[in-house]
């Protein structure tokens, strides 16, 4: 059964600005191809919403923007946050904000020049425009990156920030990387998360294709069923198989089962029998494999959260590390091209 939202607005009468004042998110567009009305309820795939307002102010506490900083909003939204960093700053044209979608950006100006805020709108896929070198003293990204893209990294003046949510769609882990004097971007994850739709493109990507091939392993595991459930090893998981999806459901015999699926759609799946695990997997990346190994590693080093996890990004790869940068990597951590 897929969710269903109500749509409000000033036609609903004093009640329709209420949820503006709760602390969730709240969609605010459709792909428009998905869009479907019926009784009243509005059905279809988001591609925008409000952030919750407490994991913005959260984000903009990490960024820590100065009254003299130039800044790039991605993922402008209704412009709300625009709104909020504008405040901060000396002048609006300290900032610029994008969005790839002009439906988006034409809304957030109408609403931001309502309030007397004019910042630089711009409709462009914030990581990859060309943006001058060292531009901003401090990026905030409000959509899910599976990376850093170079065009980002090196968009970061000396000095300084760049916050956004990493590895979707498997994951929420919200990272705060500070410009170091060799040019990398390093720091650590923000020990609440938060997680955010993917960044879109200008076209929309095709459909993942779904689950198939022959199972080429299988074999018991040691990997319990409430492994998935915890958003710290999932992040691990996220992090070393870029893209990967989480599904859950049961087999033909109505056993639990959690099945990952790659992008191109080789599978891995565990079956959960009381206490047993079985597992079965298709395709060459070693997904089971990959599981097993994290799964040991989260076990041995008693189940660390995100916070003790942090991110060095080079023009060459990503490099997920364990309590601190200058330390070896995690046994199984997961090494990134970051190249355009």
């Amino acid at each position: 059964m897929p969710t269903r939202w109500k749509p409000l607005d000033a036609a609903d009468g004093g009640d329709w600005l209420n949820p503006i004042y709760t602390n969730a998110t709240l969609v605010t567009r459709f792909a428009p191809e998905t869009a479907k009305s019926a009784d009243g309820l509005l059905t279809g795939v988001p591609t925008s919403s409000s952030t919750q307002p407490s994991l913005t102010a959260r984000m903009l506490e990490a960024l820590d923007v100065q009254p003299g900083d130039r800044v790039l909003d991605g993922g402008t939204g209704t412009g709300y946050q625009t709104a909020l960093i504008a405040h901060r700053l000396e002048s609006d044209d300290q900032l610029v904000t994008a969005d790839i979608d002009p439906d988006v950006t034409s809304e957030a100006l109408l609403n931001l020049e309502a309030i007397g805020i004019t910042p630089n709108v711009l409709t462009v896929d914030v990581r990859d425009w060309t943006w001058p070198p060292e531009s901003f003293d401090k990026v905030i990204i409000t959509c899910a990156l599976p990376r850093i893209t170079e065009t980002l990294r090196s968009t970061v003046a000396p000095g300084g920030r760049l916050v956004a949510n990493l590895f979707p769609p498997l994951s929420g882990g919200l990272a705060v990387l500070d410009r170091m004097p060799d040019g990398n971007l390093e720091g650590r994850f923000q020990t609440g998360g938060g997680s955010f739709m993917a960044a879109r493109t200008a076209a929309p990507p095709p459909p993942p294709p779904p689950a198939s091939g022959p199972v080429d392993a299988h074999g018991e595991s040691r990997v319990p069923v409430t492994a998935f459930d915890s958003y710290h090893f999932t992040f691990l998981l996220a992090s070393a198989l870029p893209g990967v999806v989480l599904q859950y459901g049961t087999d033909d015999e109505g056993h639990t089962m959690r099945r990952l699926v790659m992008p191109d759609g080789a599978w891995a799946e565990g079956i959960f029998v009381g206490e047993q695990t079985q597992f079965r997997e298709t395709g060459e990346h070693g997904i089971w494999d990959t599981v097993e190994g994290w799964w040991g590693w989260f076990v041995d080093h008693d189940m660390p959260k995100w916070d003790r996890f942090g991110l060095t990004v080079s023009d060459e790869e990503h490099r997920l590390w364990y309590e601190t940068p200058r330390g070896p990597l995690v046994e199984t951590s997961c090494v990134s091209e970051a190249r355009n």
